[in-house]
């Protein structure tokens, strides 16, 4: 059976840090651990994390989420290294899918959707019906398109080629690496619900981020994502 450590970057995020590993927990197929990257949190985060059993805290002050990200890459001892982030709860058979298709020593990296799951109606339905259809398609043209809450990767190959090494997209940055050493697989089936505060700037400018930067890639000019992440989290 394939090893999986789930890692779990946070930073101020004291409101859903709790949800996130009870869902993580609740898997049937059990994670060979689950470390918390505290990034630096003034809230009450690390301590909320520390009170669920089996749950391993990493404090990690240097803020960032490649730091985070590549902070659990390197402390994990899994085979593969599964990454949601905190304000994500994984759905049921979420470690049991990405374990059974790292049985193929060929794949180096699987991801699967995002769903929203308190963002406006339009948007709730575009993540469960348009972004499936999206990511499905991207993958068929050989564009894989992974999301940071929802992919795992190999980790002896993601050390090799250096890990999350950008601080903006370093997710997708990760990716182009890898496919560049073995299979990435798109996994429908592997789902995660999301908070909808990525929808905080606005949604044409995040749906519109993603999918003008797979046309950039396509066409072989420099993706631009922006801010880091954790910006809107900062207190």
């Amino acid at each position: 059976m394939v090893t999986v450590s789930v890692v779990v970057p946070a930073r101020n995020e004291e409101e859903f840090i709790g949800p996130c590993l009870e869902s993580i927990l609740a898997q049937k197929t059990k994670p060979h651990e689950i470390i918390v990257v505290n990034n630096g949190s003034k809230d009450r985060t690390a301590e909320i994390a520390r009170s669920y059993p089996g749950v391993k805290v990493i404090d990690q002050p240097i803020p960032g989420l490649h730091i985070a990200r590549q902070t659990g890459l390197l402390a994990a001892t899994g085979e593969v290294v599964a990454n949601t982030d905190a304000d994500c709860i994984v759905q049921p058979a979420w470690i049991a899918t990405i374990a059974r298709a790292f049985r193929d020593p060929e794949v180096v990296e699987v991801y699967g959707t995002l769903e929203f799951y308190d963002a406006p109606w339009l948007d709730r339905m575009f993540s469960r019906y348009g972004y499936p259809l999206f990511i499905a398609l991207t993958d068929k043209l050989g564009q894989p398109n992974t999301a940071g809450g929802n992919h795992a990767v190999r980790r002896s190959v993601a050390i090799e080629v250096g890990g999350y090494d950008v601080p903006y997209g370093e997710d997708l940055h990760l990716m182009l690496k890898l496919k560049q050493r073995g299979k990435i697989v798109y996994l429908p089936t592997a789902r995660v619900l999301t908070s909808g505060r990525r929808l905080k700037a606005g949604r044409w400018k995040f749906f519109g981020t993603h999918f003008s930067n797979v046309m950039r890639r396509m066409l072989g000019l420099p993706e631009n994502y922006g801010q880091d992440y954790y910006a809107d989290r900062e207190r």
